[in-house]
């Protein structure tokens, strides 16, 4: 059956009118194989322009499926039970260094086995397994200790649906008469998310992880260990992901790997006001660095694990790195993946250069492995030769039209052309043994030194298609530059530089554009599947997007996560032309190719000796009446240039005659006028079969895949398509007797556990209260831990105010953002104690926007959310504490909405409450410290499907205004412009009457509020 096209659409409306977005499915077998797409090579510029009411906008589309991991909006704790988890102690008293342990693995189970099956091949294997074993490993401190670890197994919560196509759909231009004609002649098509964002029934969509539906891509906040695990164990992911690209922190520096807000990347190392505020951070940079290269190697060594485990047989993983650990972190891989699986160490120029006392470190590497190395997928990646320059440094002659050939100049080898053939001298001969035979040439005789590559009865067709010539005693093979334009990549990069902070860079730490494509493009297809769980500004993301991808990336930080989000809205791409529309990016792109002509080819091609009977005979004849002219004109002596006689004098008077090789090319000044026709008709004959010759060769050569190189349509354009903003939700806080640290920690060494962290945020709250706008405070006359009791795990202790009023309070995670599920379940046990309270006070270093939504609509008890001064948390990261403000009431975000006369809607946001972590105070942020904003016109309470987004702080160029000109020509800039702003467009109300406003400040800190619509 064949693919049913999608028009790009609000999904929701069905307003379908000039954003007709095409998605490309896999279809069933066709009766017939499908014909690839024709190219259009010399008429199709690769930057043209698509213009006027034909233009297309279009996203790539996956056939996928992908399981139904649980929206947010429909999560409770009886659909989505937390998980425990295990924590581990470390001996931190053992330098790095490489070891051998013969007693590593149960040895002695191993042969115990291999003996009672009597199997040759299981005893083989266990004679490897124990080779393996004696092999040198790198050893770090808890590494012996620490022979296994427990994660966490949690869903991924699908917040946010985001399709670039929707939101773009309300600044569309009003499409004319004209192109309203053109649409409706076009086949009807059903609405564009109907596959990637399919609203599954109820009681299939809350049987979390037992359904599927159509794939979108991802982009994940949380920890990559986690995210991971739940691909593996919720999602059953193991051998499906074709490519994994890490990126991990390079040194032990703290805010020289993470940025605290969206728009600050000039982060200073042990600054405190570059200090990020992010609870999670913290926690990544204490198990990163918190023991040094210790933690840092332990962090690598379980994220690299779980990656092997997702990889593909076919697959590949790169980790990016710096000098200072990559011996380190090599040892690491060989261990988890196996020296034999090593494919490769690519060093990639970063930068131009930098200041130092020694030499300038200007590169970082890549690490390549492979799942299996026999197995492993691979497209050889081309460049192209320049004369003089890269892959063409040693072809320093020319050959003239005329046939001539000389040296190339100085300038000719400056310039990028050259008005001829360029070529060079390359080896026909071979120290591997083969044939040896005299040959023949130009009345010479050659023998080789070594071997001649060719056979004795295929040489003449060398000799006859003018690829072999001599140079001193030895002979050589003719290879033209345009033989072969290109040359395979290597393992150094040298144009793949940032020049600091005049590029586009993002984020604090961001990879070159170039080095990612070179990853994906050579172990990779279109539609294979990629993951980054090191996201940071989006790169890999955007650049699997770019190449017709699928892709999964992850980080911790909420700003990372917020730029990735921000650039992947608003980024448009070449639109590359499929090869078999009707088999979607399955079947690929169409690729530019280029020929490779090599000596085997020319020698093998029959072709050569029917050219060289039909047309030698001719320049023969030719050759006859020149000779006889130059006798009859009675021409001067001439002294021969080229071949055995080189530097005889013929007398043409005497009746000496040339040879075929000897004539000149250039007319000599002293031979008669009168033999001039004779010598232009031999050339005329001898340049028709070169000419002949050259296509045969062309005709009988491979071509090599250009796979950086896809056509691109002219009539397309291209956006990013749907994808989902997910997150880890966080395990809610255990009670302080249930909270005590593992009893063997090294208390040397060991943090303050989760219950000394309990009394002292207790403690804290007693003695400092809770601040609030204009100098209000909340007091607390007494504050007691509640008993252990398994109702009550979700509360953590219960006090009066200076009133007398009765409060319970649920702290938020140490290093996370407290959940709706924490919300839900802290309620119905505050229901359960007696007296009731009249307050329960939410205290979280950081709030999911489900779980602030929540309480922001509790009814029936009065119910706060009081931010924790994440001083709290980094009194040893910090050189001095700013204030003693430890806890402050948060507000709700201001949102407004008015009524059109024509009964619209329009929403403007004022801002929302700020803690200011440098005055110590909460301050009304205000409309300038929004980043970004987005409006849900038809919020169904399952996730936020924005059909408007805003980017209040994007300067010149960024923003929306990051799209490229042919697609905001498609665009109504003026509502456009309305996108950078904090009031809406107008909108009618959906369906379900209701609407959702998400804001996002430059600390990536959400705010989610919902409001009815009367």
């Amino acid at each position: 059956m064949p693919a049913k096209p999608h028009a790009s659409a609000n999904a929701k409306t069905g307003d379908q009118d000039d954003f007709s977005l095409e998605t490309q499915q896999v279809t069933d077998t066709p009766s017939k194989p499908p014909k690839p797409a024709s190219r259009k090579t010399k008429s199709t510029p690769r930057n043209s322009r698509a213009t006027g009411d034909d233009a297309q906008i279009l996203s790539y589309r996956h056939a996928d499926k992908r399981v139904n991991n649980p929206e947010v909006g429909m999560v409770t704790p009886a659909t989505d039970p937390e998980a425990g988890k295990t924590k581990w102690a470390y001996d931190p008293h053992l330098d790095p260094a490489l070891g051998f342990d013969p007693q590593r693995g149960q040895i002695e189970t191993l042969i115990d086995d291999a003996l009672a099956s009597g199997d040759t091949a299981q005893m083989r294997a266990a004679l490897e397994e124990l080779k393996r074993l004696q092999s040198p490993y790198l050893n770090w401190a808890g590494k012996a200790e620490r022979t296994s670890f427990d994660i966490d197994i949690v869903s991924l919560h699908v917040h946010e649906r985001i399709d670039p196509a929707s939101i773009l759909t309300a600044v569309r231009k009003a499409m004319s008469t004209t192109a309203k004609k053109k649409q409706a002649t076009k086949a009807v098509q059903p609405g564009l998310f109907d596959a990637p964002f399919e609203n599954l029934p109820l009681r299939d969509a809350i049987d979390f992880y037992r359904h599927e539906r159509g794939w979108a891509n991802r982009l994940i906040s949380g920890d990559s260990l986690l995210v991971m695990n739940s691909l593996l164990q919720k999602e059953n992911m193991a051998g499906r992901v074709q490519m994994i690209y890490i990126d991990p922190p390079y040194g032990i520096k703290y805010g020289s790997n993470f940025q605290p807000f969206v728009g600050k990347r000039d982060v200073k190392d042990r600054k405190d006001e570059d200090l990020t505020q992010e609870p999670e951070m913290i926690k990544a940079f204490r198990d990163t660095w918190e023991l040094g290269v210790h933690s840092y190697l332990t962090y690598l060594r379980d994220r690299l694990l779980l990656a092997r485990e997702l990889l593909n047989e076919t697959g590949s993983v790169f980790v990016q790195i710096s000098d200072e650990n990559l011996h380190h972190v090599r040892e690491i891989c060989d261990e988890i993946f196996g020296a034999k699986n090593f494919a490769g160490l690519i060093t990639f120029k970063k930068t131009t250069g930098s200041t130092t006392n020694l030499l300038s470190g200007v590169s970082d590497y890549l690490l390549w492995y492979a799942r299996t190395l026999p197995s492993l997928k691979y497209r050889q990646i081309y460049l192209t030769k320049q004369i003089g320059g890269n892959g063409g440094g040693a072809y320093g002659k020319i050959q003239l039209s005329s046939g001539a050939r000389r040296p190339l100049t100085t300038a000719e080898k400056s310039s990028s052309r050259a008005n001829g053939k360029i070529f060079r001298f390359d080896n026909l001969t071979s120290q591997s043994p083969g044939t040896r035979y005299e040959v023949t040439l130009n009345g010479h005789s050659y023998y080789p030194k070594g071997y001649w590559k060719t056979e004795a009865t295929l040489m003449p067709r060398l000799l006859r298609s003018q690829r072999a010539d001599a140079s001193g005693e030895n002979l050589y093979y003719i290879r033209f530059i345009d033989d072969f334009p290109a040359y395979p990549i290597n393992n150094s990069w040298e144009d793949t530089s940032i020049a600091g902070f005049s590029s586009d860079k993002r984020y604090v730490v961001e990879t070159s554009i170039k080095v990612i494509e070179r990853c994906l493009l050579m172990t990779t297809d279109p539609g294979d599947l990629v993951l980054d769980p090191t996201c940071g500004s989006g790169t890999t993301a955007f650049v699997a997007e770019k190449w017709g991808r699928r892709w999964i990336t992850c980080d911790t930080s909420r700003v990372a996560v917020t730029l990735a989000k921000q650039r992947l809205m608003t980024a448009s791409y070449d639109y590359f032309d499929l090869k078999y529309p009707q088999e979607g990016l399955k079947g690929g792109f169409i690729y530019k190719t280029v020929p490779h002509i090599t000596l085997k080819s020319i020698a093998n091609n029959p072709e050569i000796d029917t050219i060289y009977e039909q047309k030698h005979p001719a320049i023969e004849s030719a050759l006859e009446k020149l000779n006889q002219a130059l006798q009859h004109a009675k021409a001067p002596a001439f002294t021969v240039t080229e071949g055995g006689r080189k530097g005889q004098t013929l007398d043409f008077s005497k009746g000496d005659t040339l040879l075929e090789w000897e004539v000149p090319f250039d007319y000599p000044k002293n031979w008669p006028a009168n033999v001039q026709d004779a010598l232009a008709a031999f050339h005329s004959c001898r340049q028709a079969m070169q000419t002949q010759m050259d296509a045969s060769i062309a005709a009988h050569a491979d071509q090599e895949t250009l796979y950086d190189q896809p056509a691109i349509a002219r009539d397309k354009l291209r956006i990013t398509g749907p994808f989902t903003v997910e997150a880890v939700p966080f395990p809610s806080v255990k009670s302080l007797d249930e909270a005590d640290g593992p009893p063997e920690a090294d208390t040397s060494i060991a943090r303050t556990g989760e219950s000394g962290r309990q009394h002292q945020w207790r403690d804290e709250l007693l003695k400092a209260g809770i601040r609030g706008k204009g100098g209000q405070k909340l007091n607390f006359a007494d504050l007691e831990p509640l008993p252990t009791d398994e109702g009550m795990q979700h509360l953590h202790a219960t006090g009066h105010l200076d009133s007398g009023e009765r409060v319970v309070v649920s702290f938020g995670p140490e290093y996370g953002a407290l959940e709706q599920r924490q919300v839900t379940n802290a309620l119905t046990q505050a229901g359960n104690l007696f007296p009731l309270p009249k307050m329960i006070v939410f205290c979280a270093f950081a709030f999911d926007p489900e779980a602030a939504k929540d309480i922001d609509a509790l009814r029936g008890i009065t119910a706060l959310k009081a931010q924790m001064n994440t001083d709290l948390l980094t009194d040893d990261l910090r050189k001095a504490r700013a204030h003693n403000q430890s806890f402050w009431l948060m507000g709700q975000p201001e949102v407004e909405v008015r009524k059109t006369k024509n009964d619209q809607y329009v929403v403007e946001v004022h801002g929302f409450d700020y803690f200011d972590t440098v005055k110590g105070e909460l301050i009304s942020g205000g409309k300038k410290k929004i980043a970004m904003w987005a409006l849900d016109t038809d919020y169904d309470e399952r996730s936020l499907f924005p059909h408007q987004v805003f980017f209040p702080m994007a300067g010149r160029g960024e923003g929306w205004e990051k799209l490229k000109k042919n697609i905001r020509a498609e665009l109504d800039e003026s509502r456009l412009d309305a996108f950078h702003g904090t009031v809406s467009l107008p909108f009618e109300a959906g369906d379900n009457r209701k609407i959702a406003v998400k804001i996002v400040d430059d600390r990536g800190i959400e705010s989610l509020k919902v409001i009815p619509l009367g």
